[in-house]
């Protein structure tokens, strides 16, 4: 038996909700509930939208930060310059994220209006992503 790994094309195996609306349903397709409810519900059609967008975002910060062997790599090196956990590397690159979020979120409280360095949507994607990557760091540092 091979441990090759085969390549996988992420565009084939994965669909969002949103790509599975059928553009006119006449009724006799099966489509699932969770289907059916996004051509109605535009909230889950944002979610879907959202973790594809959080998955090639993933790939593509990948590739610069960590590398294929250890998608941590880059978390990893700052804890060990900084001589802190893994949780506690994350907390601090999460951080940035974090801050525009809630400077975004006191802004709209108050109405005021800020030119931004990129839309409070690429920094909520980056935190999805972010939390997909805590999610790896506490089941390793709970091993």
């Amino acid at each position: 038996m091979s441990n090759t790994v085969k390549a996988v094309d992420l565009e084939k195996i994965y669909e969002t909700i949103a790509d599975r609306i059928p553009e006119n349903n006449p009724g006799n397709l099966s489509v699932s509930p969770a289907v059916t409810g996004a051509a109605t519900n535009p909230q889950l059609t944002i979610i879907a939208d959202a973790i594809k967008r959080a998955e090639k975002l993933f790939t593509t910060k990948n590739a610069e930060y960590g590398d294929k062997g250890d998608i941590l790599s880059n978390f990893r090196r700052l804890a060990e310059a900084q001589g802190v956990p893994l949780s506690t590397a994350w907390f601090f690159l999460a951080g940035k994220h974090m801050d525009s979020i809630t400077q975004y979120v006191k802004d709209a409280r108050e109405n005021k209006m800020r030119k931004r360095s990129e839309p409070i949507r690429d920094r909520i994607d980056d935190m999805v992503v972010y939390s997909l990557l805590l999610l790896a760091i506490v089941a390793e540092e709970n091993r």
